[in-house]
């Protein structure tokens, strides 16, 4: 309670941070923008840094043994250390980039469920996950035979959590959970339920998309 007390938030300051608040408001009018969850405003820090990149440093990374392209291969890996450390992973080849949340459930999904699940197998969802995650999981059941179970939430908007751990059975292959609902901003326990899994020696996928922005992560924690 006394660090919400003692944490101010000053939103001006943060709204002249956004290019796009500024430029799409008016004095009478000025935008209030909440769907970030499902598209974020860039600061102008951000904006700036792409704009640096495009026009000092662009060139194919670990392809090249030219200036450029080794400088650029450098700050590459710099990003992948800074990610490392921000969600305190253990190594730097733990963080693999990809072109988004999306791709990397499909990468998973297709993946496991080709080498993994097979008929009668079972999958373990939440209720509140994103299409993106369902619908991959979707197919790698229909192509194997395997078949998704889904928790159920409570009125207030959380997972049932005994529902969840009765779930949970020798069929299990794989539990998939999200983090932080972009729906409905429910933040869920994901540390206690990816032990309830691990009980029983069943791997855990997380979607942690909605997570950084809200919540510390450290994945080797968890």
């Amino acid at each position: 309670m006394t660090e919400l007390a003692e944490f101010q938030l000053d939103a001006e300051h943060l709204r002249h941070e956004f290019p796009l608040l500024g430029h799409a408001s008016s004095e009478s009018s000025p935008l209030i923008y909440l769907d970030t969850a499902a598209t974020s405003q860039k600061p102008a820090c951000v904006i700036n840094t792409i704009q640096e990149y495009y026009a000092q440093h662009n060139a194919n990374v670990h392809r090249g043994v030219y200036a450029l392209s080794h400088e650029a291969t450098i700050r590459y890996e710099a990003c992948r250390q800074e990610v490392r450390h921000f969600i305190h992973a253990k190594a730097n080849e733990e963080i693999i980039f990809t072109s988004g949340a999306t791709a990397s459930m499909n990468c998973i999904a297709h993946g496991f469920g080709q080498s993994e699940l097979t008929a009668g197998d079972e999958v373990v969802m939440s209720v509140m996950a994103h299409h993106s995650t369902i619908v991959p999981w979707q197919m790698a059941c229909e192509a194997t035979g395997a078949s998704l179970k889904i928790i159920p939430i409570l009125d207030n908007g959380e997972l049932d959590l005994e529902a969840y751990r009765a779930l949970l059975s020798d069929k299990t292959k794989v539990v998939v959970l999200m983090h932080v609902s972009n729906a409905l901003g429910t933040i869920n326990p994901i540390q206690s339920m990816i032990e309830d899994a691990h009980e029983k020696a069943i791997p855990v996928v997380i979607d942690g998309a909605q997570a950084p922005s809200h919540v510390p992560i450290d994945v080797t924690a968890l």
